[in-house]
C-alpha cells in the first residue's frame, strides 16, 4: 500500500481503524485492497468514520464480493 512517511499522522491513525473494521467485515486490510497513497488521502479527506467508510466501500463493490 503505502509508507507511513507518505501520509499525515491523523490519516495513518484513521487507516489503522479502517483496517480493523475491514479485516473484521471482509477479512482483508488496506494492503490487500491495494490502495495507493493518493487513494487513502482521498478517502480520509471525506471525513467519514472508518465504519461509515467501510459501509460505503461495501455498497460500492457489492457486486464484486
Amino acid at each position: 500500500m503505502t509508507s507511513d512517511d507518505d501520509l499525515p499522522q491523523d490519516c495513518i491513525d484513521w487507516l489503522a481503524r479502517v483496517d480493523v473494521v475491514i479485516k473484521r467485515e471482509w477479512c482483508i486490510d488496506s494492503n490487500d485492497a491495494g490502495w495507493a497513497p493518493e487513494d487513502v488521502l482521498r478517502y480520509w479527506r471525506r471525513e467519514e468514520t472508518p465504519e461509515v467508510f467501510v459501509d460505503w466501500l461495501a455498497a460500492k463493490y457489492a457486486d464484486f464480493v
